[in-house]
């Protein structure tokens, strides 16, 4: 009778969660505690980001130390998730460490089931003046069904170098493209507004909607606007849309609401 009770509470847990998923950000705060909860996480927090800003002009005697304070600070966030069960860093070679955060099964919500899996497979890169290249999209694309996982993350100071399908942005999408294997990537600056309350599941949904729509995006560019990124066209279309009349005030308004609810705002918006 216990066992059946526990399944019967499990189901019901897990239909809730399924409920409850679109209710938008109060949801995402269950799934990953904001770091605005209280002074004490906000100082830790704020204290990570300062020592990782710090290290950019430290001399390269210290790099094996560059690359472990962007962890530390990787670490405290992934920690963060609820029913995490790992996180952990595992050492390759030369420097060379990835973080694995290993969620728990009990209970998950869709995206994490259908989109992100029990495992993430996080590299941090802390180079001042070097972005994320093809080569370490490649490495960070064997690594992650090694490990038993089928999502990535990138976090650095400069992001993913190159635009379009071009060097290590086009490499992430030919691989998710041919493989199925999403790879988003986060700086330093997009992770700093966790700090007001923003919310990092949140943002990894909307990496994950921006790296699936632009991969199975055919449209054509915009005359003299080519190679923009992906959430920055859609908003000038929808713009051109609405300067044409093609649609009006009020669907120029819903429609851009649901691309910002779906991909986030623009940073200059």
């Amino acid at each position: 009778m216990m066992n059946k009770m526990n399944l019967e509470q499990f189901t019901l847990l897990q239909t809730l969660l399924e409920q409850c998923e679109n209710s938008g950000d109060e949801f995402d705060n269950i799934i990953w505690k904001p770091v605005n909860v209280d002074s004490a996480t906000i100082q830790e927090f704020d204290q990570h980001v300062k020592v990782v800003e710090e290290s950019k002009d430290w001399p390269t005697n210290l790099n094996w130390k560059k690359g472990r304070v962007l962890e530390d600070l990787a670490v405290f966030l992934f920690e963060r998730f609820s029913g995490v069960v790992e996180v952990k860093k595992n050492k390759r070679g030369d420097n060379e460490t990835d973080i694995e955060t290993k969620l728990s099964d009990k209970a998950l919500p869709t995206f994490i089931k259908e989109c992100i899996g029990l495992k993430i497979i996080c590299e941090c890169k802390n180079y001042k003046s070097k972005s994320i290249d093809v080569g370490m999209v490649t490495k960070l694309a064997e690594i992650i069904p090694d490990r038993g996982s089928r999502f990535g993350i990138f976090i650095s100071i400069n992001g993913m170098g190159g635009y379009g399908w071009r060097y290590g942005e086009g490499k992430r999408k030919k691989i998710m493209y041919s493989e199925k294997i999403p790879i988003i990537s986060f700086t330093l600056n997009e992770l700093k507004p966790l700090r007001e309350g923003k919310n990092l599941y949140t943002f990894i949904q909307e990496k994950y909607n921006l790296l699936v729509d632009d991969v199975d995006d055919e449209s054509a560019e915009l005359p003299n606007e080519s190679q923009v990124e992906y959430s920055k066209r859609l908003h000038e279309i929808i713009e051109h849309f609405y300067k044409c009349e093609l649609i009006d005030h009020t669907q120029f308004k819903i429609i851009k609401e649901n691309a910002i609810k779906r991909y986030g705002s623009l940073h200059n918006d």
